[in-house]
């Protein structure tokens, strides 16, 4: 997937673009045929037709976490899970350029009728670095699993994406994606090296340097 679309166009999609929806519907595609979409989906800057190919747990995953995106402060991020906090200071990290009155736009667009998708533009950085230059090995289905290696350049990325049936159609499983993609890259950090530290900030901050700030914690209304 190659990066084309400017980010200021792409985050418009995230505060209630809720059109062509209907056009998204990927009837009858099987796993790799529903890669290829989403991969020309985010080629294409044209975050809202994921909805349409990503799992319901995915959906639910995004559409939660959103509030917490725009509202969460200190107290209340700390108690969610070390998965949950990085999503948000990832997003966040990669949203700075983001005037307050358009994080009020987007906080109006949740409380409203017409919410948002839940997935959308402001994904779009986080997309575009995960899957750059990709393309999907071998997929294999084991039990109830089907999954295939992520590609890059032909080498594999440690981590596979997963695919699930739902109502005759082959959705991505995105949110558990981003989870094992976390998990792998929090792996190194485990050790008891950072015993009794915050494993997940020892990991943004060597990783992100200054860019890894405390503002990450604060709520974007505040």
């Amino acid at each position: 997937m190659k990066r084309t679309t400017p980010v200021l166009a792409r985050i418009a999609l995230a505060t209630g673009c809720l059109l062509m929806i209907g056009s998204c519907s990927q009837s009858k595609l099987g796993p790799r045929a529903t890669f290829d979409a989403f991969e020309q989906a985010l080629a294409g800057g044209e975050h809202y037709k994921l909805n349409a190919l990503s799992s319901k747990a995915s959906l639910d995953y995004f559409s939660g976490l959103q509030p917490w995106i725009l509202r969460g402060d200190e107290a209340s991020i700390k108690g969610l899970s070390d998965f949950d906090r990085y999503m948000i200071y990832m997003i966040r990290m990669r949203l700075d350029f983001l005037e307050r009155s358009d994080w009020e736009d987007w906080n109006e667009s949740l409380l409203s009728e017409a919410k948002p998708h839940p997935i959308g533009g402001y994904l779009a950085e986080l997309l575009d670095d995960a899957f750059f230059d990709t393309s999907l090995g071998t997929i294999e289905s084991i039990g109830d699993v089907t999954a295939g290696r992520l590609l890059r350049k032909g080498a594999p990325v440690g981590v596979s994406l997963g695919f699930s049936l739902e109502d005759g159609e082959w959705k991505i499983n995105l949110a558990r994606f981003f989870r094992d993609r976390f998990d792998r890259q929090l792996k190194p950090y485990l050790s008891d090296r950072y015993r009794n530290r915050d494993r997940l900030w020892e990991m943004l901050t060597e990783t992100y340097g200054e860019r890894a700030n405390r503002s990450l914690m604060a709520s974007r209304l505040d």
